[in-house]
């Protein structure tokens, strides 16, 4: 029983180590999608759809995982996919000493014994259940129709099976999983489960109409998640802005530089300085961050005057500067300064250099945090340029 249990927790663990990633990875778009579509953000929402996630992972993973070496499946014979429905269950019929011509073997209590105990039985019950959340996530939160449950509930089985099927799309030589039309139908079935049950839970949840009150509730002012997606957003766009003027420049015009800094670093500058300050200058006070998520950068004076290029400059080199370097020197300040302490090969003179270099910069940085956050609230990228975050006027 403990290694079967372990062939469920492997992948359940795995899912656990790289959910992490995963919403990294989509957090931000999470976010945009959130602002454009209900003007605000839902903690329940975000729950729900993070959930959601973590249990698609969950399932593919236990149709996938673990994954065998490609010289393992080569050194073991192609599995067969099984298209007798009810396979399954006839097996473990035949297993525990029923027979479907002789009815007295029916009335045999060690038969059901070892039926209730086979563990053909125990997967049969969990392909049911594996599909019982996506049956509630469709009801509850994606609101589709019982047909229409049915219907992903058996394309998502489909592509669980394909993907055994194919060898993991064509990595693997061929198939090292028994794909089982047993399965589609299982799978399927506790999709619906899952979809008949959803009313019980559903008393006790937010509906997807208070969500979306809440949302917009929240939505009538800027929050620090908000701005934080634009600067988010932005910051990826100077990312892609930098792998793709590497490429261009390495790839088509690599024999035509003479000088990295000149050629490649200085076309990079006059791109970004386009993106934040051109752009804002000329297109609606907004970066693409901006727009996303439905803010605009306004002056403190005047609210209906454009923001100068020099403010813009100014406020972009300190966002994308000038504080983040101070996290980061307070960063390695901070744990270099705890390895000092804690490492025996440290001399005593190193301990007092850094010790003292925390004395002298914290103060100097939380003076400059508490100075910009009671003069309006903000950080000095808006205090000191005299410009913020504003929403977009619907």
């Amino acid at each position: 029983m403990l290694s079967t249990l372990s062939n469920y927790s492997v992948p359940i663990v795995s899912a656990v180590m790289f959910f992490p990633t995963v919403a990294c990875l989509i957090t931000v778009p999470f976010l945009v999608w959130n602002y454009r579509k209900y003007n605000g953000l839902s903690a329940m929402r975000a729950t729900v759809i993070f959930s959601f996630v973590f249990y698609m992972m969950c399932a593919f993973f236990l149709t996938l995982l673990p994954l065998p070496t490609i010289e393992e499946v080569l050194n073991s014979k192609p599995v067969k996919f099984n298209n007798h429905l009810f396979n399954n269950i006839e097996a473990v019929m035949r297993s525990a000493g029923f027979e479907a011509g002789d009815t007295s073997t029916w009335f045999v209590g060690a038969n059901w014994i070892a039926a209730l105990k086979s563990f053909m039985l125990f997967q049969i019950i969990a392909n049911i259940v594996m599909q019982v959340p996506l049956g509630f996530y469709l009801r509850y939160y994606f609101r589709v129709s019982w047909k229409k449950a049915v219907g992903i509930g058996f394309l998502v089985s489909l592509f669980y099976e394909m993907t055994q099927l194919s060898g993991v799309w064509g990595i693997y030589p061929y198939a090292f999983r028994c794909p089982d039309v047993d399965d589609l139908m299982n799978n399927t079935l506790g999709c619906m489960i899952g979809f008949w049950m959803a009313p019980i839970l559903m008393r006790f949840l937010p509906s997807v109409e208070e969500m979306d009150s809440v949302a917009a509730q929240r939505g009538k002012k800027l929050g620090i998640i908000r701005a934080f997606t634009a600067f988010s957003v932005d910051w990826i766009v100077c990312n892609v802005i930098n792998l793709g003027v590497n490429y261009v420049a390495y790839h088509f015009f690599e024999e035509y530089i003479f000088s990295d800094l000149l050629q490649v670093q200085l076309v990079k500058l006059l791109i970004l300085a386009g993106y934040f300050i051109w752009l804002p200058r000329h297109w609606k006070k907004q970066t693409i961050g901006n727009a996303l998520v439905k803010v605009k950068i306004v002056s403190d004076e005047d609210k209906e005057r454009k923001v100068t290029g020099r403010e813009l400059l100014y406020r972009n080199l300190i966002l994308y500067f000038a504080e983040p370097m101070m996290l980061l020197i307070s960063a390695i300040l901070v744990i270099n300064t705890a390895i000092s302490y804690m490492a025996s090969d440290v001399s005593n003179f190193q301990r007092a250099i850094l010790t003292a270099a925390c004395i002298i910069y914290f103060p100097i940085f939380l003076a400059v945090l508490l100075n910009s956050v009671a003069k309006k609230g903000g950080l000095p990228h808006n205090t000191w340029t005299k410009t913020h975050l504003e929403l977009e006027e619907k």
